[in-house]
């Protein structure tokens, strides 16, 4: 059945307007993909999808005029929906940044990713899927994170000299504030006085309620650490 002008208008309408939420929600966290993008991206969705809904009913309705032709005629209301799909990963993966070892713009991506789904509910007049999604995502977006403190994995960054005495020194550190090491990346630097200069970069997993700060400004004094800083490398963004 073809949608009508009106109700076109609206689907038109209630997409740009979930996509333009999420993307706010994404914007006030400083995120390039913000109200314009998941606006167009949720746009762009509805229209190819009610277009593959306009172009199939068309089909329809000419094979019941022309029924001698109806048996070279095909339609797959899923055809165009499913290449949205997968032509939207390639907008997504511009919003991903990998950095020092560090990766940003993982869910930002995701949400793209999801911002085309509604678009897809809405093109198909799935309205209380659509509006009933959006409020889902905004609290997944907004409150998971806060609910669940599960980011306890940080990335150390350690300049120094003496290796042998400042590797000792850092390993009963962490024994005594109870880190464990999950992995570990060393560079050695030779200068031109035949000194060397280190630089290790540790992925550590942390006690509940451990303070970073605290122990960067306690590690840092030792005479050995020439420069020590974090890494950003939370995946969630």
């Amino acid at each position: 059945m073809s949608i009508g002008q009106w109700e076109m208008l609206m689907r038109l309408l209630l997409a740009a307007s979930v996509g333009g939420i999420i993307g706010y929600e994404r914007e006030l966290r400083g995120r390039d993909a913000g109200v314009r993008t998941h606006t167009l991206v949720s746009l762009g969705a509805a229209i190819i999808t009610m277009t593959q809904l306009e172009a199939s009913s068309w089909l329809l309705e000419f094979a019941r005029n022309n029924p001698e032709l109806s048996h070279v005629l095909s339609s797959d209301i899923t055809r165009l929906t499913a290449q949205i799909v997968n032509g939207i990963g390639f907008l997504g993966a511009g919003t991903i940044i990998v950095s020092k070892r560090s990766v940003t713009g993982l869910t930002t991506a995701a949400s793209i990713w999801a911002i085309a789904s509604l678009g897809i509910a809405v093109g198909m007049g799935y309205y209380f899927m659509a509006i009933s999604s959006t409020f889902i995502m905004l609290i997944v977006l907004k409150s998971v994170r806060t609910l669940f403190k599960i980011d306890r994995t940080k990335q150390l960054e350690i300049k120094y000299k003496s290796r042998e005495e400042t590797l000792n020194f850092l390993k009963n550190s962490f024994r005594e504030h109870h880190i464990t090491i999950v992995s570990t990346d060393h560079s050695i630097t030779y200068l031109e006085d035949g000194s060397t200069v280190c630089e290790d970069l540790y992925t550590l997993h942390l006690p509940v309620d451990f303070n970073m700060m605290d122990y960067m400004s306690q590690v840092g004094t030792h005479k050995n650490i020439l420069k020590i800083n974090t890494i950003k490398t939370t995946f969630d963004n």
